[in-house]
């Protein structure tokens, strides 16, 4: 079997429309002879931030080289490998080929009980990664959660630590309806007696969160930025900050206000997996921070224009976005392209990024749920949004006026655009 038949056979799995729970991937761990059980591992959820927190921690623990780690992050901008890394590299060849065979004997078996259902995309690769992971005698897995957390497969791991970035409104078509609806599916991967660590701020979220971990007999770890650093500057490339156990100052290559709060649940993670005995020298923590890097999500690319590629996919994604244009305004006019799916407040999130906009260009991205050409007329074009069939014309249309392009939406969207414009993909 080559690589690329192994994928080919992953994504025909297709995408879990219900019902939700997580007997297809505990019956698959069963046939595997539970891998997770393993390796430690901790378990990050979130609406935003839980892809950030999963690389800053990958990266430091990929600086301490008597632990074996592994990671899994989803989705994937350009190369399903990118999901499944091994001590901050992506997962060898031969694990995704062996364990698709691997999960393809299992198949056989579950797609043949009609009570459980066949396995979709996500719970194959999820499964096939644990798998890995007991192949390369891990000693940790960093694991990020998928969509919500009480039915997705990742929770089917029993992680000593759990984080909650944040509570947003993305998804709430499978979570509920409100932030505490969505709470409650998130905290479905607490676990008793085992601390959870959290960014989020709203009082009346944060009672959920306090009566959960009561319940589970949990501490509830709550973050602020001035326990764990102090900042010297932000940039429009990052930030410089202190931390008391590192002598010299430390640069986080990940803009945007919102990563300081990501910092800091990465380092009350990093006290946290301390405790429970692992060895993370300060050299560490130091060096990860500034190797750390989180492809697509205020992510500069150098060239004529510049170019700005942000995968702010929901309303609080683009909130934060807003945030980092007003903080950095860019010197040229800004040229936006925008892409999202039907499921998004498309009305609300035009509005916030046309007030940035010089040229306000939509390209559809290349998904069965992205923005008809009708649906757009009705909601975008009014605020002065043109449409655009393709990336490629947009771009050309946009650098026409010497300017500063953004490129902005979907991930779907920004997986496109770095297969177009970053040479080091």
């Amino acid at each position: 079997m080559k690589i690329s038949e192994a994928v080919a056979w992953l994504f025909q799995r297709g995408v879990r429309t219900g019902p939700y729970g997580l007997d297809r991937i505990k019956f698959i761990l069963e046939e595997l002879d539970n891998p997770q059980r393993d390796y430690a591992c901790v378990l990050i959820g979130g609406t935003n931030g839980k892809g950030s927190v999963t690389a800053v921690t990958e990266s430091i623990m990929a600086c301490c080289p008597e632990y074996v780690t592994g990671s899994l992050t989803s989705p994937h901008l350009v190369d399903i490998r990118e999901r499944t890394k091994i001590s901050g590299r992506p997962l060898a060849d031969k694990y995704w080929i062996n364990g698709v065979k691997k999960m393809q004997e299992v198949c056989k078996i579950l797609d043949k009980e009609s009570s459980l259902g066949a396995a979709s995309f996500f719970e194959t690769v999820a499964g096939l990664a644990f798998w890995a992971f007991r192949e390369n005698d891990l000693d940790l897995a960093i694991i990020e959660v998928g969509l919500g957390g009480r039915y997705d497969a990742t929770n089917a791991t029993n992680p000593e630590i759990s984080v909650i970035t944040n509570i947003g409104t993305d998804h709430q078509e499978y979570l509920g309806t409100g932030k505490i609806a969505i709470a409650r599916e998130k905290l479905g991967i607490v676990r008793k007696k085992r601390p959870l660590i959290t960014g989020e701020k709203e009082p009346e979220v944060l009672i959920e969160f306090e009566r959960v971990c009561k319940e589970n007999q949990s501490p509830l770890i709550k973050c602020r930025q001035q326990d764990y650093f102090d900042l010297i500057e932000s940039r429009a490339d990052g930030h410089l900050l202190k931390i008391p156990e590192i002598s010299e100052p430390v640069f986080l290559a990940l803009p945007g206000d919102h990563q300081l709060d990501n910092l800091a649940i990465t380092l009350a993670l990093i006290e946290q997996l301390r405790k429970n005995g692992f060895d993370i020298p300060a050299s560490a923590v130091a060096e990860g921070i500034g190797k750390a890097r989180w492809p697509g999500r205020l992510q500069w690319i150098a060239g004529e224009p510049p170019i700005l590629l942000d995968g702010a996919h929901n309303a609080e994604g683009i909130e934060t976005l807003a945030s980092y244009l007003e903080k950095f305004p860019p010197t040229r006019p800004l040229n936006i392209i925008f892409g999202a799916l039907q499921d998004k407040p498309l009305r609300e999130m035009g509005e916030k990024l046309a007030r940035f906009g010089n040229h306000l260009c939509f390209v559809p991205p290349r998904c069965n749920r992205a923005l008809t050409r009708e649906e757009f007329a009705e909601i975008l074009a009014p605020q002065g949004w043109q449409w655009f069939d393709k990336l490629d014309a947009a771009s050309e249309f946009c650098k026409k006026d010497a300017g500063t392009l953004l490129i902005t939406g979907s991930l779907y969207l920004i997986s496109e655009a770095l297969r177009m414009f970053d040479k080091n993909v």
